[in-house]
Parts: C-alpha cells; structure tokens; sequence
C-alpha cells in the first residue's frame, strides 16, 4: 500500500472505495469459485457411491459364482459317487443274473428229473402192483 498519509482525504478514500471494490470483487470471484468446487465435490460424493455400490454388487456376484462353483463341485461329486454306485450295482446286477439263470437251469434239471424219478416209481408200480 502507498503512505496515505499525504493525499487528501477525498483521494484516500476513492482509493480505499476502489480497493474494497476489487476485494468485493475478489471475494465473489472466490465464492463463486468455492461454490463450483463444492457442486464438483458433491458430483465426485455422488459418482463415488454409484462406484461402491457398483463394486459391491461385483463383490456380491463374485462370492456367489465362488458359492455357486463349491456347489457345483460338490454336485459333481456327489454325482461321481452316484455313477461308481451305479457300476458297481450294474456289475451285481450282472452277477445275479448269471446266478439266477444258473439257478433255473438248475431247477429246471432238477424238474426233468423229479418227472423222471416220478415216471420210472409210476412205472414199478404199474409193473409190480401190491394187492390189498
């Protein structure tokens, strides 16, 4: 600032009016500054929740596909399990089956035998008939 002290009064006070005007001035500059700022803040505020909520949602999906992927390797298990169980019953299954037509065959032999164990006692009697 410059010695006022050696100007007249009415200058003095032009140029302090003159420098509150240029403060005036200054200050608005400032606040209109400040207030884009704040409307920039609120936007970046705004912008920063849409990216967490965003990012939580990722992270949502992401734990379920892991929780969905453990289920499916569970299910593919269990499903391994199930088909060695199948095999092993169809190989039983094979094995009975084999024991059920050995069986018949055998029951069938025992059958033609039984009729002609049945034929021949018919036929001693027939030959050699008691009398009452």
């Amino acid at each position: 600032m410059k010695d006022l002290t050696n100007e007249p009064e009415e200058l003095r006070l032009d140029r302090l009016l003159g420098e509150l005007d240029e403060l005036d001035n200054v200050r608005a500059v400032l606040l209109e500054r400040a207030e884009r700022l704040r409307l920039r803040l609120l936007e970046a505020g705004d912008r920063s929740v849409g990216i967490r909520a965003s990012v939580q949602l990722l992270c949502d999906h992401i734990s379920n596909a892991m929780t969905e992927a453990a289920e499916i390797e569970a299910l593919e298990q269990e499903m391994r399990g199930v088909e060695r169980d199948v095999e092993s019953i169809g190989r039983d299954s094979s094995g009975l089956a084999f024991e059920s037509d050995s069986l018949q065959s055998t029951l069938e032999d025992a059958e033609q035998e039984v009729e002609r164990l049945s034929s021949i006692l018919v036929e001693r009697k027939a030959k050699h008939p008691r009398g009452h």
